[in-house]
Order: C-alpha cells, then structure tokens, then sequence
C-alpha cells in the first residue's frame, strides 16, 4: 500500500509539472527524489519521546545515546541517501494542486518531518564515530532538504521546515561547540546557510497558499479582506490589530480554520532570531 501511495503522489507531480508546462525536466527536480527516499524509510517514526529527547540533545542538557537510535538509523540510511542526492539539484517542486482545496496534499510534509529529524539524529551517529567530513556533509544536506520542504507549500509546510531548519541550526552550533565539526567546514557549513537567503522561508506566500485552500464560497467575501490584512501584518506586526478585527467579523467556522496570527508571527520572529544566530555563530 505504501508503494501504491508514493507512486499515486509521483503520478499527480507528473501530471501538475506538465500542465504547468514547466521547461525544466522531471529528472531535475529535486521533489522526485525525496518522494523516492520517502518510499526507502522503515519504521520511521520518532515517538513523541524520542522527539523531546532530541530536543533536550539540542539544547545541550541531554547527551546523544547512539544505542537509543542506532537500530532506526541503520534501517534508512538508504532513505537519508537518496535524500542527500537530491539536495544537490537545484530545482524543487512538489507538484501541489490548490484547486483541491482541503484535499490538497500534505503528507510529504509529515514524511519529510519524520526524515528530516533521522537526518540530524545520522549527524550525531557521525560525529560520534568520528566522521567530521561526514557529519558536515549530513547537516549541510540536511539544511537544503528542510529548506526545500517549504517550497510551494502552504503555512504547515513551512512550520515543518521552520523545526527541521532549527534542529540543524542548533545541532551545527552544537557539534562546533563540541570540536565535532573542523573549523574548516565552516566556510562550507556557512554557505549552505548564505543560500537561504536573507529570511530563510517566504512566509508570505506559505500563507497565500493557505489561503487557497481556505476555498468555500460563503468564506470569500470575508477572505476579500482577511487575506491583504494578513498578509501585511507578516510584513509589519503594527498591522496585527486591524487584522485580528478583519478575522472576528468573519464567520464562526472560518475563524476556527484561519491561523492564529500572533502565533504565526512568533513562528515568523523566532525562526528570523534562530537564523540571526547561525548565522553569528559561522563568522
């Protein structure tokens, strides 16, 4: 069934690419291959505990216990491979249909979560053993995949990328800290994080995305103005009282579904201080 599912997702990126009429080939997408290593993960799944005790292992309050993930690791290394293969392609697109509203696809983002945390986790294991160049070459693909998952998508994609960015971002500054890293590597570690850009994520147009799914037509009268309100206030948080009065005029039930706004430009305003810091760190 998993095969099935993969394959169908492949197929809808096949059909979305070329009624888009993209120029670029399908072999130069960076997408098909993290849908190919999407189909390589085994027993994947980081519990609810293993993913604080990754937490507490960035933060640096909890050592890294190899024999606690050794097992999982070694089961998709094949997975975190194909992964890295694809970080070296430029192009990233996803295949996304908003037309489909609610339908619209988002389990490559829950997948790439999953995959993205083995990544850092395959760091530690690396550094562990001693591979410098190793653990450098991890992290680096690492910070290219998680940024590629928000491409495209809509706010939970990029939320899923915002984690995954800064679990690289601390395990970097932590494995530097620890003499893991070379001073060396820093130049390479610091171009992958140059290549972000000046924000890292676009969180303006992840929430033009959302908006798209937000697709019933009793909603769009409301949307008419919720949508440049919100999206004004990523840009200056002054906005932010005009637009949390723009959504309580709205329907009950469209109120439910939109984002919290404050949250969002918390998310927005951590990952913004989260960068700041790499960034600080690599000079």
């Amino acid at each position: 069934m998993k095969n099935i599912f993969v394959l169908s997702l492949i197929g809808l990126l096949f059909t979305n690419a070329a009624s888009a009429q993209q120029k670029v080939r399908l072999g130069d997408n960076a997408a098909l291959h993290y849908w190919a290593a999407f189909s390589e993960m085994q027993d994947s799944g980081i519990t609810p505990e293993q993913a604080k005790e990754l937490g507490l292992i960035l933060k640096g309050t909890a050592p890294y216990r190899d024999l606690s993930y050794k097992e999982i690791l070694g089961k998709n290394i094949p997975a975190l491979t194909v992964m890295a293969r694809g970080t070296a392609i430029p192009n990233c697109n996803w295949g996304l249909d908003y037309d489909l509203g609610p339908q619209t696809p988002v389990e490559y983002a829950r997948k790439s979560l999953e995959l993205g945390r083995l990544n850092v986790l395959y760091a530690f294991h690396l550094s562990l053993a001693g591979d410098k160049e190793g653990t450098a070459r991890t992290l680096i693909a690492g910070v290219r995949f998680s940024h590629d998952v928000a491409v495209g998508g809509s706010l939970f994609a990029t939320i899923v990328a915002n984690d995954l960015l800064v679990n690289h971002f601390k395990a970097i500054e932590g494995l530097l800290h620890l003499q893991a890293l070379s001073v060396a590597q820093r130049p390479e570690l610091d171009k992958a994080i140059a290549q972000l850009g000046p924000t890292g994520l676009d969180w303006q147009n992840a929430m033009k995305h959302e908006f798209e799914v937000l697709n019933r037509p009793e909603w769009q009268k409301s949307l008419r103005t919720i949508r440049p309100s919100y999206i004004a206030a990523l840009n200056d948080k002054s906005a932010l009282p005009d637009l949390q009065a723009e959504i309580a005029k709205a329907p009950a039930d469209l109120q439910q579904v939109i984002p919290n706004p404050k949250r969002v430009l918390e998310e927005k305003q951590d990952f913004s201080d989260q960068l700041q810091q790499i960034r600080e760190v690599l000079q």
